[in-house]
C-alpha cells in the first residue's frame, strides 16, 4: 500500500441534466489537481488518485495549506533516509518542488544501497510519483508508477496485493492521461488480482471499480457504469465510513449516471447524500455544493409529474448560484481571458435551467415570486460579461493603478499588438517563418501568464472592475431619468427577456420561440442591406416587436431612452426597425447598446479623465500606399465594404491576414474624404485632419486620446469558415483598413491592416466619441454572455466611452449624409445616442430605405 494526502474537497461531476449531457464525465467543472495538505492518510496511494480526480472543478480552488516549517535539504551529505523524512515533510508543507528534489536527490543514494527492487525503493518511488502528479507531471508519474510495478512484479510476483496496487494506480493514471484502451486493460486486470485475493472486497477493490465506473462514463456507457460503481460505493462506505469525501465522490458519480438514466429516485438519494457530505465538511460554498445543487435541481425538475417538485428544484438552483459565484470569484484570480470564458460557457445552460424554473414559480405565484425573480436576474447580470470584466476594464485600470501594474498592462497591450502584427504579414523566408513561429509561441505564453497575473488584481480593484455581485440597486444607481434597460438570455429554444426602469419598475419574460426568432430576424437584416423599403420590411419588423418588445412595453411608460444588452445573435439586430404596426423603436425612443449591465455600470461610475488632444478625424485612406509602377490605384467605390477575392487560395489555410485577405481589394473612398471635411468642420478649428497617405495607422497609434476618434474607411470582419480556420482568434479577423492596406494584401507587408487586438492598444481614455463610418465593423463572434469579439470590444478596451458602429455593408454617399447629420447635432450639445437618432429620422423621412441608415449603432455608456 502506498501513503497519500487526502483531498481538500470532493466532487465529480459526470453530465449536467436528463435527456441533454453529453455522455462524457465532466461538464463545466473540469478536474484540477489539487495540492497536498497536511491531513490524515488514507490506505493508498490509488485511492488518492481518485480522490484527487474527483475533487477540483475549474470553479474551485485548492484549501491553502498551513507551510511547514523551512527544511533544508544537504543532497550532498544527507543519506537517503533523511532526504526521504525532508521530502515528505515538504510535499506535508505544499512545498511540492523542493519535495521533488529531495527525493530525486534520495532516489540514486537508494538504488545504490538497497537495489531497484526493495521495497523501500518502491516506497521511495511512491512519494516521488505523487509529487510528481500534484505538480502537474502526469506522464512523468506514470513513468515512475510502472517502475513500481516493475520492481513489485519482480520481487513478489504479480498476484500479491502490492502488485494490484501498483497495477491499479498505472491504470488510474492512464485514466487521466485519456489512454482509455490501456486504462480498461490494466484496470481490469487490476480488479481481477484484486478479486482473486479477496473475493469480498477491500477498499482497494472499490478504488478500481471506481475508475473503471469513471472510463465507462466517459466512453459512453453508462449502463456498464452503473454496475461498476454500484458495486464500489459499498466497499467505500464499509472501509471509510459515511461521511468521508471519497465516499461523496463515488455517490455524485452515480447520481449523474441514474440522472442521465432518468432513474430519478436512487439519483435524488445519492446525489443528496453527496450534498450532505460536502455541506458538512466543506460548507457552502464549496465548488462540489454548486454541481450537486445543480443536479439536484434538474433531479427535482425533469421528473415524471409525480416526482416534480419545482419548489425544491428552486431551492437547489439558488444554492447552485450562490456555490457557483463564490467559486467564480477566486478561480477568475488565477485564470486567463480564453479559461474564463470556457469557465463561464459550461455553467449557463445550468443558469438556463435556473431561468426556467423561476418563470414556472412565477406562472405558479406572481407575486410571491417576486424575490425569486428578481434574485435570478441579478445572477444573470452577475454571470454576463463577467469572464471580460478584466478585458473591458483595462483602461480604467491604467489610470487607477500604481506604476508597477501600469507597467504590466501597457506589457500586457504591446505583446498583444505584437502578435497581432505578426500573423498580420506572411514570413519573407523559411528561416522567417521558422523565427516567427517561435515567437509567436513565446508570446502566447507570456500573455496567458500576464493574463492570469493581471486576474490577481480584481480583488484589489473591485470598484473599478466590478468583479463581484451586480445588483439592481447598483443599475438603477446608473439609469438617468427615463432609460429603461433591456437584457436578453439567448438560448437554443427560449429568450428571457428582463426590463428595468429607471424608476425602479421590473418586467420578466419567458419566450419560448423555437428558433423562429433567428430565422426572422436573419430575414430581417438580409432585406435591410439589399436594400428593401420599411414597407416590405414590416411583416419581420412587427414580429420581432411581438416577441421581444410588447412583452416588456409596461415598463415603457414615460421612457424616451431604451439600452439593450442583447445576447447571442441578437447581438445583430438593429432593434430600431422594429415596429408595433404604428410606430418603429426608432421613431419612438433613443437607444443604446452594452455587452453587459456589468459594462453599464463600468462606463458610467468611473471617474470623468478629460481628452488630452483634440478630435482626429481620418478619411480618404490610400491603400496602395507608396505608388505602383504597373499596377494601377483600385477603382472608387460606392460602398464602404471590401471587394473579396472569392475563397480560400487552393483550399489551403492561411495563417496571417494578409494571406487571408489576398484577392481582396480596398477600393478607393472619396466619400470618405469629402466627410472628414465635414466633420472636422463641424467638431472645430482645432480638429485633426488625416487623409491619403497621411490616414496610417502610425498616425493613429500615435493619437493620445483625443475628444472625438472619426474613422471613414473600408471595414471588414471574416466569417467564412475557411477564413476562422485560418484565423481562430476574431480579434485577429476584425479589423479596419488604412493606408497601404492594399500593399500589404498584395504583398504580404504588415501596414495598413489594423485588427481589434492592435486597436485594443489604443489610447483612448478620456475619448467621448469614436465612430467607425465603415461596413461591418459591429460584427464579431457572438460569445455567449460576453456580447462580440470584434472591433466594439477592442475600442472598449481602449477606453472609449461610446462608439458608433455598423452591423451591414454600407454607401459611400448616403453614409456620408448621415455622419454630417448625426454631428451637426452632436457638437451642438445633442447627446451621442439621441443625435444618432435624430439623425437617422431624417433620412427616413426623405424615403430613404433603411440600408441607407439603420446599419449604425451607438454602444456604450
Amino acid at each position: 500500500m502506498f501513503p497519500l494526502h487526502k483531498a481538500t474537497c470532493t466532487g465529480s461531476g459526470h453530465g449536467s441534466n436528463t435527456g441533454r449531457a453529453a455522455q462524457q464525465e465532466g461538464t463545466w467543472w473540469r478536474w484540477r489537481r489539487p495540492r497536498p495538505a497536511a491531513v490524515p492518510r488514507l490506505a493508498s496511494f490509488c485511492g488518492h488518485l481518485v480522490t484527487a480526480l474527483l475533487c477540483m472543478g475549474p470553479w474551485s480552488a485548492a484549501g491553502a495549506a498551513t507551510p511547514a516549517a523551512p527544511v533544508q535539504v544537504s543532497p550532498v551529505t544527507a543519506s537517503d533516509v533523511t532526504l526521504e523524512a525532508q521530502g515528505l515533510q515538504l510535499l506535508n508543507g505544499n512545498r511540492l518542488t523542493e519535495a521533488l528534489a529531495a527525493f530525486q536527490a534520495a532516489l540514486p543514494l537508494r538504488l545504490a544501497r538497497l537495489g531497484a527492487d526493495a521495497a523501500e525503493t518502491a516506497a521511495l518511488l511512491g512519494h516521488l510519483g505523487e509529487t510528481q502528479y500534484h505538480l502537474g507531471q502526469t506522464a512523468m508519474a506514470l513513468v515512475t508508477f510502472q517502475q513500481i510495478l516493475a520492481a513489485v512484479e519482480g520481487r513478489e510476483g504479480g498476484g500479491t496485493p502490492a502488485a494490484a496496487v501498483a497495477l491499479a494506480s498505472v491504470g488510474l493514471l492512464q485514466l487521466e492521461l485519456e489512454q482509455w484502451a490501456g486504462a480498461r486493460t490494466t484496470l481490469t486486470t487490476a480488479l481481477a488480482h484484486l478479486d482473486a485475493l479477496n473475493p469480498t472486497g477491500t477498499v482497494d477493490t472499490g478504488v478500481v471499480l471506481f475508475g473503471l465506473g469513471r472510463l465507462a462514463v466517459r466512453q459512453g456507457d453508462d449502463v456498464g457504469a452503473l454496475g461498476f460503481l454500484r458495486r464500489a460505493l459499498p466497499l467505500y462506505e464499509a472501509a471509510l465510513g459515511p461521511d468521508a469525501p471519497e465516499i461523496a465522490a463515488v455517490q455524485e458519480t452515480l447520481g449523474f449516471t441514474e440522472l442521465r438514466q432518468q432513474l430519478i429516485l436512487p439519483a435524488r438519494q445519492h446525489l443528496g447524500e453527496a450534498l450532505a457530505t460536502v455541506q458538512r465538511r466543506y460548507g457552502q460554498d464549496a465548488p462540489a455544493v454548486g454541481r450537486l445543487a445543480g443536479a439536484l435541481a434538474l433531479a427535482y425538475t425533469d421528473a415524471p409529474p409525480g416526482l416534480q417538485d419545482h419548489g425544491r428544484a428552486m431551492t437547489y438552483h439558488r444554492l447552485f448560484a450562490q456555490a457557483f459565484f463564490a467559486a467564480q470569484l477566486a478561480a477568475f484570480r488565477n485564470l486567463d481571458s480564453a479559461a474564463k470564458v470556457q469557465f463561464n460557457a459550461l455553467a449557463r445552460d445550468q443558469f438556463t435551467r435556473y431561468f426556467e424554473a423561476v418563470f414556472i414559480e412565477r406562472m405558479v405565484d406572481e407575486a410571491g415570486s417576486r424575490p425569486v425573480v428578481r434574485a435570478a436576474f441579478e445572477s444573470w447580470l452577475t454571470f454576463k460579461g463577467s469572464a471580460s470584466a478584466l478585458e473591458n476594464g483595462l483602461s480604467a485600470l491604467l489610470s487607477r493603478s500604481d506604476p508597477a501594474l501600469r507597467a504590466r498592462i501597457r506589457s500586457y497591450l504591446d505583446l498583444r499588438g505584437e502578435l497581432a502584427t505578426l500573423s498580420t504579414a506572411p514570413p519573407l523566408t523559411v528561416q522567417d517563418a521558422a523565427r516567427t513561429a517561435v515567437r509567436l509561441a513565446e508570446l502566447r505564453a507570456r500573455l496567458t501568464a500576464l493574463e492570469q497575473s493581471l486576474s490577481g488584481e480584481l480583488g484589489r480593484f473591485q470598484d473599478v472592475l466590478l468583479a463581484g455581485r451586480i445588483t439592481l440597486d447598483q443599475l438603477q444607481g446608473v439609469l438617468r431619468r427615463g432609460e429603461v434597460y433591456l437584457d436578453y438570455v439567448w438560448t437554443d429554444t427560449n429568450v428571457f427577456a428582463y426590463a428595468y426602469t429607471w424608476d425602479g419598475r421590473f418586467e420578466v419574460q419567458w419566450l419560448p420561440l423555437m428558433g423562429k426568432v433567428a430565422a426572422t430576424y436573419e430575414a430581417l437584416r438580409r432585406g435591410a442591406e439589399a436594400g428593401l423599403s420599411e414597407d416590405a420590411l414590416r411583416p419581420q419588423a412587427t414580429f420581432l416587436y411581438d416577441m421581444l418588445i410588447r412583452p416588456l412595453s409596461s415598463t415603457f411608460q414615460g421612457a424616451t431612452s431604451l439600452i439593450v444588452s442583447p445576447d447571442g445573435p441578437l447581438n445583430f439586430l438593429p432593434f430600431e426597425l422594429l415596429s408595433d404596426g404604428r410606430h418603429s423603436l426608432l421613431e419612438r425612443f433613443a437607444l443604446r447598446y452594452v455587452p453587459s449591465g456589468r459594462d453599464l455600470l463600468r462606463l458610467r461610475r468611473r471617474p470623468a479623465v478629460a481628452p488630452t488632444s483634440p478630435a482626429a478625424v481620418f478619411g480618404n485612406p490610400a491603400y496602395w500606399a507608396v505608388p505602383q509602377a504597373q499596377t494601377p490605384p483600385p477603382p472608387e467605390t460606392t460602398g464602404r465594404g471590401a471587394v473579396s477575392g472569392g475563397g480560400d487560395p487552393a483550399g489551403e489555410t492561411a495563417a496571417t491576414l494578409s494571406e487571408v485577405l489576398r484577392g481582396t481589394v480596398f477600393a478607393a473612398l472619396p466619400g470618405t474624404g469629402t466627410e472628414a471635411q465635414t466633420v472636422s468642420a463641424l467638431l472645430g478649428n482645432d480638429t485633426r485632419v488625416f487623409l491619403g497617405a497621411d490616414a496610417s495607422d502610425l498616425q493613429l497609434f500615435g493619437l493620445s486620446s483625443p475628444r472625438v476618434l472619426h474613422i471613414g474607411t473600408h471595414g471588414f470582419f471574416l466569417q467564412q469558415a475557411w477564413e476562422r480556420r485560418a484565423l481562430p482568434n476574431p480579434m485577429l479577423r476584425a479589423g479596419l483598413a488604412l493606408a497601404g492596406a492594399q500593399t500589404a494584401v498584395s504583398e504580404g507587408s504588415g501596414e495598413g491592416l489594423l485588427t481589434g487586438l492592435q486597436l485594443a492598444g489604443l489610447h483612448l481614455d478620456g475619448t467621448d466619441l469614436v465612430v467607425l463610418s465603415a461596413c461591418e465593423t459591429g460584427l464579431g463572434d457572438a460569445v455567449a454572455g460576453e456580447g462580440v469579439a470584434g472591433l466594439n470590444q477592442a475600442f472598449l478596451t481602449a477606453g472609449a466611452q461610446r462608439i458608433v458602429l455598423s452591423q451591414w455593408k454600407v454607401p459611400d454617399t448616403q453614409t456620408a449624409e448621415l455622419m454630417a447629420a448625426f454631428y451637426a447635432r452632436y457638437t451642438r450639445g445633442t447627446e451621442a445616442a439621441e443625435a444618432l437618432r435624430q439623425a437617422k429620422l431624417t433620412m427616413k423621412r426623405r424615403g430613404l430605405p433603411p440600408r441607407d441608415w439603420a446599419a449604425f449603432l451607438l454602444s456604450g455608456g
